[in-house]
């Protein structure tokens, strides 16, 4: 199988159409078909529906399957066309929840950039069972996830917790911290994101877990994008209620009984490449930094961690 192939089934799926992919790829349109019909013939299977009478394409069960694995390829294929650059700089792939990239990294991602040896810095986002796919794939070198999950190509430490509040549009008040009791906070104003089971059980403890006014999102920037008036409010990480609170236009409440700490788990192949090494090895070193600054609870944690 070869990259010309999949590159040019790529630019097909993006255009479905012969003439436009042809520009894209620079090529007559009859190398396109060449090349689509040298894939088909290898992979024995047709991976385009044509209409007759009609220049677009749509893509067949088989293709549609295709598409994932055709990426993953040209990526790889990519990575090997790099390996002669490489050879003097460190690389680094990591995988992360929206949130932490948002509320938590930012400046752990500007410490690695900033390294005295350059680091090829490569950041996933996406949500937590994924991440657990994309390190035993190792299309990633090291991921963070809310979720612990047993599995025997990878390794799974605790990193740090930090405490849920709640979060409200409204000017952040002058001193102390608002305390609400669940009760008396309404679900059909909630904009709901899944923060782990144990959050999922605290909310279901207080609130009918199928309230229908009730919003849900999958990210935690989407949160922003739904607030509209003072009555609507969020379970968020304290990390993001600070970071939004620094815009002056929201504001952070406590709640009575308070719901379990957020927990970020560490994950790492158990057989990580070489190559890779000594680049966690760097991040690690900035992690230990970074916690530090965060909240005393999140550092008692991860140093009480690191005695064990």
């Amino acid at each position: 199988m070869h990259n010309l192939g999949m590159d040019t089934f790529l630019a097909l799926v993006r255009t479905q159409n012969v003439s436009r992919a042809a520009e894209q790829l620079n090529v007559t349109q009859s190398t396109v078909s060449k090349r689509l019909k040298l894939l088909e013939e290898e992979i024995g299977t047709v991976l385009f529906e044509r209409v007759k009478g009609n220049k677009a394409f749509c893509l067949t069960p088989a293709g549609e399957n295709l598409v994932d694995i055709a990426e993953r390829w040209l990526s790889v294929w990519q990575e090997m066309q790099a390996l002669p650059s490489k050879r003097a700089s460190l690389s680094l792939s990591i995988g992360s929840l929206d949130s932490l990239n948002y509320a938590v990294f930012p400046d752990l991602y500007q410490a690695l950039t900033r390294h005295s040896s350059k680091i090829n810095l490569k950041v996933i986002t996406s949500h937590s069972p994924q991440l657990y796919d994309l390190v035993e794939r190792r299309e990633v070198d090291v991921a963070f996830s809310l979720m612990r999950r047993e599995n025997p190509n990878v390794i799974v430490e605790k990193c740090f917790t930090e405490p849920m509040v709640g979060l409200r549009r409204g000017a952040p008040l002058r001193s102390g911290t608002e305390s609400v009791h669940p009760r008396d906070l309404d679900p059909n104003d909630e904009l709901c994101v899944y923060w782990g089971p144990n959050c999922e059980i605290w909310r279901d403890q207080w609130w009918d877990p199928f309230c229908p006014g009730r919003i849900r999102l999958d990210t935690a920037q989407l949160i922003f994008s739904f607030f509209s008036n003072a009555r609507q409010w969020a379970l968020v990480p304290l990390s993001v209620a600070r970071k939004s609170q620094k815009t002056g236009r929201y504001r952070i409440f406590r709640f009575s009984e308070a719901p379990p700490d957020r927990i970020c788990y560490k994950l790492l192949h158990r057989y990580p490449k070489a190559s890779t090494v000594a680049s966690v090895a760097v991040l690690d070193d900035y992690l230990k930094v970074l916690l530090r600054k965060m909240d005393p609870k999140a550092v008692r944690e991860s140093t009480d961690r690191r005695a064990r």
